[in-house]
């Protein structure tokens, strides 16, 4: 997921633990029943935390296109702050919103069925070994138990309860109309097509020595070459065929579907961030006038639009979901005025991110 879908909104983010993921980071700490907020009097413990900590940090390393969890990823800066600084202000946001929407499903008398609660036991005692492998895993990276775990769950479940509430009520705040949701589509995914010119030989099987910066100057001002031509017209389906050495474009006809992350609308594939970074450079229809070049080559990108696409449905499908999302985290956001919630700063300035 995102699909759904990795960047992952906190809602997102929530259904991947509910099949418990395995997690990266590794969190140590003790204290986890202590208590770090409240919302109307109820608690929010330090396992809960740390559970949605883990939730900031996989979503983070999703987004930089990065699978390597380590100390050097959190000490670098994201918008001038520190990485580690924006996963905890995430998790905090993300445990904050799921309080708020239990206080309010209390409020309104949504409670969980007994197969509900009876699925979140399930998970945490699971007898299959890949199961057992991964709440281990995971009580290990909170330092929570499986009582816990299972508790932080059943919030979670009934966060959704109160979402789904909320969609049936008149004047839903949190239900899409059709051009929000178009908008959000176009904005959110992009369908594109490349030509892309590698930096080194795609054969290395010849006995031929090649000289690689020769090779390297002469690639790159071919790239300059197509992308001269791109941009003063010339058909970019020709030139793919003419010029491109990505031979994923040719199981991709269509073009390559992803979203803001990079990932593939099918969840297959990660693009490098350079490619992701130039694709949502430009609006659909347009061909990036810059050459994006990553650790393959280059890149002559043009951006197609998403109502366009036989996958158009399926991207329709993802975008009302996350828009609701969106929706739903800005009116859980909108009720902290009315609420007394109080975090404690201090126990949580103590958690470290690692």
């Amino acid at each position: 997921m995102k699909k759904f879908r990795a960047v992952i909104k906190w809602v997102v983010a929530i259904v991947i633990i509910c099949v418990v993921a395995v997690f990266l980071a590794s969190i140590n700490g003790l204290s986890v029943s202590r208590t770090i907020a409240t919302v109307n009097g109820n608690n929010i413990t330090e396992a809960e935390y740390k559970y949605y900590l883990e939730v900031a940090k996989n979503e983070m390393l999703t987004e930089a296109g990065s699978a390597e969890d380590n100390e050097e990823f959190w000490k670098t800066e994201i918008d001038g702050k520190l990485a580690s600084d924006v996963a905890k202000e995430r998790a905090l946001d993300y445990v904050l919103r799921t309080e708020i929407a239990v206080v309010k499903a209390n409020e309104e008398g949504i409670t969980l069925s007994d197969e509900e609660k009876s699925y979140a036991r399930s998970i945490i005692n699971a007898t299959d070994s890949e199961t057992k492998e991964q709440v281990n895993e995971l009580k290990k990276n909170i330092g929570a138990d499986k009582y816990q775990i299972a508790d932080i769950l059943e919030k979670s479940y009934l966060s959704s309860a109160y979402m789904s509430y909320l969609e049936q009520q008149e004047n839903s705040p949190v239900v899409a109309e059709e051009d929000e949701i178009e908008a959000y589509a176009e904005e959110k995914y992009a369908i594109v097509k490349h030509v892309l010119i590698l930096n080194t030989p795609s054969n290395t099987a010849t006995d031929e020595e090649v000289d690689a910066d020769a090779y390297k100057a002469e690639a790159k001002k071919k790239a300059e070459d197509v992308l001269a031509k791109a941009l003063k017209g010339s058909n970019f389906e020709d030139l793919i065929i003419d010029y491109g050495e990505d031979p994923g474009m040719e199981s991709s006809p269509n073009g390559y579907i992803i979203d803001e992350s990079g990932m593939t609308l099918d969840g297959t594939s990660m693009m490098v961030p350079e490619f992701t970074k130039g694709s949502f450079a430009v609006k659909a229809g347009e061909v990036n006038p810059e050459l994006v070049e990553s650790s393959y080559g280059w890149h002559i990108i043009k951006r197609y639009p998403v109502e366009n696409s036989e996958n158009y449905s399926m991207i329709n499908y993802y975008s009302t979901a996350e828009l609701m999302m969106d929706k739903f985290d800005e009116y859980l956001d909108s009720l902290k005025d009315g609420l007394k919630i109080d975090v404690k700063e201090r126990a949580i300035n103590k958690i470290k991110v690692k």
